[in-house]
């Protein structure tokens, strides 16, 4: 299976019970520790994970939004600007 993670997109074997029962995000054994240490960066349209970032010192975990991907036809344009799911007004420009 591919990893969930679009800009690491590894192929991993993965058990058949877990595809029948998961989420439909599957991370590669690189990815799968990143939710709970990274910013989550995520497409507003498709839901596809596009990357992770790394977390500043005192920070919280958060997932942040672009409203389109290249997954789904958006542009690399569209990956850079992003909005913080709970403050849809601030915008982070990478």
């Amino acid at each position: 299976m591919n990893c969930s993670n679009a800009a690491c997109n590894k192929i991993f074997l993965i058990n058949s019970k877990e595809v029948e029962h998961g989420n439909g995000i599957h991370l590669c054994p690189d990815c799968f520790s990143k939710p709970k240490t990274h910013h989550t960066i995520e497409c507003a349209s498709c839901l596809s994970i596009i990357d992770f970032l790394r977390i500043e010192d005192g920070e919280e975990v958060a997932t942040y939004y672009s409203h389109k991907c290249t997954c789904c036809d958006g542009t690399i344009d569209d990956e850079v600007r992003l909005s913080k799911i709970n403050s849809v007004e601030t915008y982070i420009h990478c």
